[in-house]
């Protein structure tokens, strides 16, 4: 298949996925496989339609006002997506062949009327491949945002962090389930494939993936379980948590499962994880992974945070690991940089003060609680915190080991904070607070 082939299939497959009705907080990426269990795409297409949609997602502020002023409201919902799509992939420099190839086998992939609505409209699209027609410079993110940034880190490393998120591409890190499988052995077969990888310098036994040259065989280790794809950032919580064989662990909200797993490895499947949240949907995902994994000491509740947990535990950890406005998630998943806005800043810190409460009196004497959400805002991580330590002075805010990242703001200096530019990883606060006895 050439290239033109392999770029009208993407487009239409990436074009579908983009229409597929999104929740709050869904990402391109689900929709896109949903979309492609739905159509079965070539591995080369599905590939290329991942890609296109990251740029869409990054350029798409710029790239629809710069359309919207030019066309108007002469187009349809799917032309003008159509044409998005095709203009963020350009200005990026995608390679998606010859113009006048890709537009016969457009034709074959999508509808005759669709072709034909966005057809004169094709050249501007080709001018801004060649330069001829520049889009405005305009950042690729929302105004409250960027002001937000501002204000933790100030204009120049603000400017770095946005500048880093567009320019690169983000890490695929990955630990052995020593539950299933001897950490040489797997590390020894990826090797034999052809695997490129290295143990990361700050944390051990994390390495992260140099080239995706050889996916197949790390996507056949990770649908057996021998083997867990997730970000550093996931890694560090159960490392600053440091549970023990035998601990009695709380992990609230729990699902899609990644850290109860983490955990079950590290206690070596001595002690008792009991598992909450909220959804019967996510619930059952999480129970699947979590046995697929050989994670035995899981206990999964349904039961909702916000409220008093049916409960009587006292427990070694409790792990509040909240719902969460994700703007640490805006490298990894920038469209998420068009659908969260500050209201729903507010909405998930009115949550996550509710959870915190809850779970806090599961916590034994001399017990921790480790609160962590892949957000960057204040308002979802110290201030929760300081309204928190304000009514329980039972609890003490300690230092997080290992050290990774920066300290936390507004005086609490003990709270770690991870920023992508600067630690390779998801946007991520985590705090360890212990009971006194």
């Amino acid at each position: 298949m050439g290239v033109e082939e392999d770029s009208a299939e993407a487009i239409a497959l990436a074009l579908r996925a983009i229409k597929i009705e999104p929740d709050l907080g869904s990402s391109l990426k689900s929709r896109l496989y949903r979309a492609a269990r739905e159509v079965k795409p070539s591995l080369n297409a599905l590939k290329l339609a991942r890609r296109m949609l990251h740029l869409y997602a990054i350029n798409r502020g710029r790239v629809r006002r710069f359309l919207g002023d030019l066309l108007g409201e002469e187009l349809s919902e799917d032309g003008r997506v159509l044409l998005e799509l095709l203009a963020s992939s350009l200005v990026s420099n995608l390679h998606l062949g010859k113009p006048e190839k890709l537009a016969l086998n457009l034709r074959r992939e999508l509808s005759k009327d669709l072709i034909e609505e966005v057809e004169p409209w094709l050249g501007i699209i080709r001018s801004i491949k060649e330069g001829i027609i520049k889009l405005p410079e305009e950042e690729n993110y929302p105004k409250w945002f960027i002001n937000m940034l501002m204000r933790i880190l100030g204009k120049e490393e603000a400017e770095n962090l946005m500048k880093f998120q567009d320019m690169a591409r983000p890490p695929t890190y990955f630990t052995v389930n020593k539950l299933l499988s001897r950490e040489d052995e797997v590390l020894r077969s990826l090797e034999e494939a052809g695997v490129e990888f290295s143990e990361n310098e700050r944390l051990k036994e994390i390495y992260i993936i140099k080239s995706m040259k050889r996916s197949r065989k790390i996507l056949e280790l990770a649908r057996k379980g021998l083997i867990m794809i997730h970000d550093l950032s996931s890694y560090y919580a159960i490392k600053a948590m440091n549970p023990k064989p035998g601990d009695t662990i709380l992990d609230v909200c729990a699902a899609p499962g990644t850290k109860t797993i983490l955990m079950s490895i590290a206690m070596r499947n001595r002690g008792e994880i009991i598992s909450i949240d909220s959804s019967p949907t996510r619930l059952r995902t999480h129970l699947r992974r979590v046995r697929r994994a050989g994670a035995l000491i899981v206990n999964d509740i349904l039961a909702d945070a916000t409220k008093p947990l049916p409960l009587n535990l006292k427990a070694d950890i409790v792990l509040v690991d909240p719902p969460c406005s994700s703007t640490g998630l805006f490298w990894r998943e920038p469209i998420y940089r068009w659908t969260i806005k500050p209201r729903h800043i507010r909405m998930f810190a009115r949550l996550q003060a509710k959870i915190l409460e809850n779970s806090s009196k599961h916590v034994k004497p001399n017990g921790m609680l480790l609160y962590s959400t892949c957000s960057l805002t204040i308002e979802e991580n110290e201030f929760i915190l300081e309204d928190f330590l304000k009514v329980h002075p039972e609890f003490d805010l300690e230092e997080v080991y290992p050290e990774l990242g920066d300290r936390g703001l507004r005086g609490l200096s003990e709270a770690r904070r991870l920023y992508p530019h600067r630690d390779r990883c998801n946007g991520f606060f985590l705090a360890k607070l212990v009971k006194r006895s």
